[in-house]
């Protein structure tokens, strides 16, 4: 039996498993989705941020023509870290800089209201920064 012979068929599996790696991967599988009310509902752009992350990334859609905030705290914190006003409704994507950010875990919060009503969603589990 030639060589050619036997390492055609592990080549093809090979292939076979990358292609199905590929194929079934993508980036929305890493994001970390909200959890709470539907109307302000959104996720990142990750789970984790490495040392090289520059920004997190928050997309969502404000359902209402009212302002609506996006809050960053860092687990144990009562007090937000960083905050952004977004004043459209629609979709929308804000950025959360990584500078002088310190390692650890972190939440992100969206709340907004319409007349008489208050939505509030957060992260399903908090997102970790690495340094």
């Amino acid at each position: 039996m030639s060589l050619r012979k036997r390492v055609l068929p592990y080549l093809l599996i090979t292939t076979i498993v990358l292609v199905g790696m590929f194929s079934f991967s993508s980036t929305k599988a890493f994001a970390m989705d909200s959890k709470g009310s539907s109307q302000v509902a959104f996720h990142t752009d990750a789970n984790t941020y490495s040392k090289y992350a520059t920004t997190i990334d928050v997309i969502g859609t404000n359902n209402h023509s009212d302002a609506i905030s996006i809050e960053l705290y860092k687990k144990g914190d009562s007090k937000f870290y960083k905050r952004i006003d977004y004043y459209k409704s629609g979709p929308y994507r804000v950025s959360f800089s990584l500078k002088g950010l310190k390692a650890g875990q972190y939440d992100v919060w969206v709340n907004g209201g319409w007349a008489d009503r208050y939505y509030h969603a957060e992260l399903k589990h908090y997102i970790t920064v690495q340094r």
